[in-house]
């Protein structure tokens, strides 16, 4: 991730992980926990909060991260999945991949996502939002299998990441 897409999804992460998101009705609160699971050539250490309202610390961590390399999406998404498992019995759990560019994971595919998705029966809707130049039609398909839908974060970040918020 490099270029205009890592700009936009650092915009995109202050913008969210702020109390700009508040002018839109778009912020987190005490009750939201979050969980981010950067990834590039792989999928990192997750960064965590149980209090929505407390991001200053996952903020600082995304702006430290300078990634590069190839772009591990599934195993991100998969990655994302086993930790909400847990956390879907306390809360009302989604994933939201936010991209800018295409899967060349050496490690999972998806069929190694639809695999997980299916054995574990899990109920858990991934959304993506895309920078740069983020592959729609793979994004779509982890969409349809997931029951989740993807969002143009590149026109309009803002009603991208409110649709995604009614959601939950």
């Amino acid at each position: 991730m490099s270029g205009s897409g890592y700009n936009e999804l650092l915009n995109a992460m202050e913008y969210i992980l702020t109390e700009k998101a508040k002018n839109d009705k778009i912020q987190f609160t005490s009750k939201d926990k979050i969980d981010v699971i950067p990834f590039a050539s792989k999928a990192d250490e997750v960064w965590s909060t149980d209090n929505g309202s407390e991001t200053d610390e996952l903020l600082n961590q995304i702006k430290d991260r300078h990634p590069t390399g190839s772009t591990a999406l599934y195993t991100a998404a998969i990655n994302a999945l086993k930790l909400l498992k847990e956390e879907s019995k306390e809360y009302n759990t989604s994933v939201i991949l936010m991209t800018d560019g295409e899967s060349n994971d050496t490690n999972s595919n998806y069929n190694d996502l639809k695999r997980i998705v299916n054995k574990n029966k899990l109920n858990i809707p991934i959304f993506s939002i895309t920078f740069g130049s983020a592959d729609e039609y793979e994004l779509e398909k982890i969409a349809e299998l997931t029951n989740g839908k993807v969002f143009d974060g590149k026109k309009d970040l803002i009603s991208a990441f409110r649709e995604v918020r009614e959601y939950n």
